[in-house]
């Protein structure tokens, strides 16, 4: 009964818009003239067969017949009356029957429930939950962020002003909490001193900067990480208090365009970590092809450990007895010194071309644009129509305006001398459809594919995308490394290569002892002890103390890692992110 009160006061709080209030008020006028001339009229045909009432009576029949309930004590014997009486009947069929259980709906009901729905929705955070993540925007890159978040066990909440939106998200099995993002006190009562991390993420920079200022004001100490959506827009969001601020297009531009291999070498670096290189390798045009791991013995020839091998979108770990195909695709872990020593043996047969042909004009496609200007590598960027914004005036001499579907268009470009392709448009279904077209034209050049959800990522590896990133994973990973929780380096689309302390079940222990690489699916490609980088070491190895560990790995094989060696056993029950909250909070107080 307390809910339904507590409800029932919500609701009349409520003010309706303006537009159901005009439809209510028009809705009683109708009703009410048709009672007045129904009533009028019934007394008219009584009348007619000889009889009177009196005007309650025509009221009273009125209402009797339109509700269709017709209790028969009054009646007309003349057809005429009758057709009335039919008249007035399918017209309470329309308004009493139809019309009124959907105002009693509209009005009453969906009010009431709405209401309640606000009075019990969740709008602060138990004081228990410390270290945890506030979102203030809710899209693919918060929702790949609260997955990693999820795996492992971190606390988080996502705020949202709308009641409704709230409860979709909670149906989802996502932890919301409603409050106006305007607010301090709505992150007051979400334990922002508390929290190890505050998410501004929306598409909007005047926004962002809003909720970074407020969020600043509910706490001076809190690490905020915000996206700024305009080159511009990075100072004003720290000067509103963000401590990074991240420019998601222009790093998957750079990373896009790093990715390249059309210099004409065996492989090319797609990440790099302390002096490791995480290089990528296509073994179609080398001695390679045929062969087994084992057969290629790279490890004693070399030195060089195979972490794994693509085939179109699916990486397995690699094994001796990994064959290695047209379409295989190498993950290697070397130092400068193996990379050039790989690169000088095994020359692929790369198709020679005029640089690299961009499709489209965004922000990823001219920050893609730039990291190429920049290496010397020429580059053509087509587009459908003018770019917007001053950005692309730098490469204005770069830029071709037409339709890349049409055949006779791409005929009058470099697209058929280009050694390789980047798409970069923000319409994945563009994208899937451009990357089938051109791998059709194009069966051996190299296409690189921008994603903006990842359950497309599959289906453009598919259509014969060689390397394809999304906009999602590269801003979870971005938004993960500020929580300290090691460090997340994304090389391509489901594949990255992580930093953490190597977790105390491990120390003192051999690889091959903790049967670590078919346990979890991590291939472990180098150690950090003391400020030196240990490339490949042996899996007879002891892990020591205080070190850590890099791994290459995929969202399946890091949550068997966490669920078989997590690291929770810090004493007096402290946990490492409350640790690294309190040096986060530190350096934070420092920079405010």
């Amino acid at each position: 009964m307390r809910g339904v009160s507590v409800a029932l006061v919500y609701a009349l709080k409520k003010r309706t818009t303006g537009s159901n209030r005009k439809f209510l008020f028009w809705f009683m006028i109708i009703l009410l003239i048709l009672l007045v001339v129904y009533s009028f009229l019934f007394h008219f045909f009584m009348m007619l067969e000889g009889e009177s009432h009196s005007p309650i009576t025509g009221i009273y029949w009125t209402l009797v017949v339109m509700s269709t309930q017709g209790f028969g004590d009054i009646v007309f014997k003349s057809d005429a009356g009758k057709v009335f009486t039919i008249i007035v009947n399918l017209t309470g069929i329309i308004f009493m029957l139809v019309m009124l259980p959907f105002v009693i709906i509209e009005f009453v009901y969906n009010p009431i429930m709405a209401a309640q729905q606000e009075a019990t929705a969740p709008r602060s955070l138990p004081e228990t939950i410390r270290d945890h993540v506030l979102i203030t925007h809710f899209d693919d890159a918060t929702e790949a962020f609260i997955e990693r978040l999820k795996q492992h066990g971190i606390p988080y909440a996502v705020v949202v002003e709308d009641v409704q939106e709230a409860y979709r998200l909670r149906d989802m099995d996502i932890q919301v909490l409603v409050g106006n993002l305007r607010q301090p006190e709505t992150y007051i009562n979400a334990g922002v001193e508390r929290a190890a991390l505050v998410s501004v993420t929306s598409d909007s920079d005047p926004i962002n900067t809003n909720i970074v200022f407020v969020v600043r004001q509910a706490c001076a100490s809190v690490p905020i990480v915000s996206f700024s959506n305009h080159v511009d827009s990075i100072d004003i969001l720290e000067l509103a208090g963000s401590n990074q601020v991240l420019d998601i297009s222009d790093l998957m531009g750079k990373s896009l365009a790093r990715s390249m291999s059309n210099d004409g070498v065996a492989a090319h670096i797609m990440g790099r970590i302390e002096d490791l290189r995480i290089v990528e390798a296509r073994a179609a045009g080398t001695e390679l092809v045929g062969k087994t791991l084992k057969e290629a013995d790279l490890g004693r020839k070399l030195k060089i450990t195979v972490v794994g091998v693509w085939e179109r979108g699916r990486f397995e770990l690699a094994g001796p007895q990994t064959r290695i195909t047209e379409t295989s695709l190498l993950v290697m872990a070397v130092s400068d010194e193996q990379l050039n020593a790989y690169n000088n043996q095994f020359s692929a047969e790369y198709e020679e071309g005029a640089g690299v042909v961009i499709l489209g004009a965004g922000r990823v496609g001219l920050a893609a644009a730039k990291y190429l200007s920049e290496k010397g590598t020429p580059f053509t960027i087509i587009d459908k129509e003018e770019p917007v914004g001053r950005e692309w005036k730098e490469f204005a001499q770069n830029v071709v305006l037409g339709d890349a579907a049409d055949l006779n268009f791409l005929k009058s470009t470099l697209f058929f001398e280009a050694s390789a392709m980047l798409i970069t448009t923000h319409d994945d279904d563009i994208n899937i459809y451009l990357t089938l077209y051109f791998r059709k034209l194009r069966p051996g050049v190299q296409i690189i594919v921008r994603a903006n959800q990842e359950r497309n990522v599959s289906m453009l590896h598919r259509a014969g995308a060689d390397f394809v990133l999304s906009s999602a994973t590269m801003a979870s990973s971005m938004l993960f490394n500020n929580l300290k929780q090691g460090h997340l380096y994304t090389m391509v689309e489901g594949l990255y290569a992580i930093q953490v302390k190597i977790p105390p079940k491990m120390v003192g222990k051999t690889l091959v002892q903790l049967q670590f690489r078919p346990l979890t699916g991590c291939s472990v490609v180098a150690l950090v002890v003391d400020g030196r980088c240990v490339i490949n070491p042996s899996p007879h190895e002891l892990l020591p103390e205080n070190a850590d560990i890099i791994m290459v790995l995929t969202p399946e094989a890091e949550a068997k890692f966490i669920k078989h060696f997590g690291n929770k056993s810090l004493p007096d029950d402290e946990s490492e992110s409350s640790q690294s909250h309190r040096k986060i909070k530190k350096k934070a107080m420092k920079g405010a």
